[in-house]
């Protein structure tokens, strides 16, 4: 997944549940996801050269897992944009 580079991409991300998480590209095809007032590793986001995603871990959700790996592909931001110009 190069289609950003990570100084682009949000360092920190809270998601829907309220938790934070610290984003950080692990050195491969992935990021590693760290809870910072947990302190503890959330797992990864991993994505193949298609763009395509998973999760390796056990602590988040479905829709945590989705919101990570949107903001992490810039998706979850193209999304908000759409949403906005919907609601004009």
């Amino acid at each position: 997944m190069r289609k950003k580079l990570f100084d682009d991409l949000p360092k920190s991300l809270k998601l829907s549940s309220a938790t934070w998480l610290h984003i950080f590209p692990d050195g491969g095809e992935g990021y590693r996801l760290f809870d910072p007032l947990e302190e503890k590793e959330m797992g990864r986001i991993l994505f193949d050269q298609a763009g395509n995603w998973v999760y390796d871990g056990e602590l988040l959700n479905v829709y945590e897992q989705e919101e990570a790996a949107g903001a992490i592909s810039g998706y979850q931001k193209e999304m908000d944009e759409l949403l906005k110009t919907l609601k004009r």
